[in-house]
């Protein structure tokens, strides 16, 4: 007797969940191009609405890079180059509406948008021949992130130990 195993998360549910992550980036998208506000252009305030950027393209990441096609040896490049590509317009766009273009932003986009895949490549499923490079790259790209916001954490740490 075949016993049907149900899925952990219906397809219903599944699309709900996609529809709402979609959603949610097209209403964050609009906040690259509003100014920032005054009290945020200190040095403190800069750095971690940078720090935005990694957040928000995990989450681009997160939610498109599943509806890729091709093995992750094709469609990783090519997915990153969709997100290079986008940055590019989305500082373009950001240098008429007041605010500077930033090439460490485009960066900060590829850190988030490689952290979201290393998210969904390790939960992806349980093949342990690539355990290892997915366990690797998540903590590779956790590292890079770290250093990349060291400025942020010593800008805090002064500003605490300052008050």
């Amino acid at each position: 007797m075949n016993v049907q195993e149900e899925p952990l998360i219906k397809p219903r549910t599944t699309l709900s969940l996609i529809l709402v992550c979609v959603l949610v980036f097209f209403v964050l998208s609009a906040l690259f191009f509003i100014p920032v506000p005054k009290e945020l252009q200190n040095k403190v305030g800069g750095a971690v609405l940078n720090t935005g950027h990694i957040i928000f393209f995990s989450l681009f990441a997160l939610t498109f890079y599943p509806f890729t096609k091709g093995r992750n040896r094709t469609r990783l490049p090519r997915f990153l180059f969709i997100v290079f590509m986008l940055s590019l317009l989305i500082e373009t766009i950001q240098s008429t509406v007041g605010r500077t273009f930033q090439w460490e932003d485009i960066m900060r986009n590829e850190l988030g948008a490689i952290l979201g895949i290393s998210i969904q490549m390790h939960f992806q499923g349980p093949h342990k021949a690539h355990w290892l490079l997915r366990i690797g790259l998540l903590i590779t790209i956790v590292t890079a992130i770290l250093v990349e916001r060291m400025p942020l954490i010593e800008k805090i740490i002064t500003l605490a130990a300052n008050n």
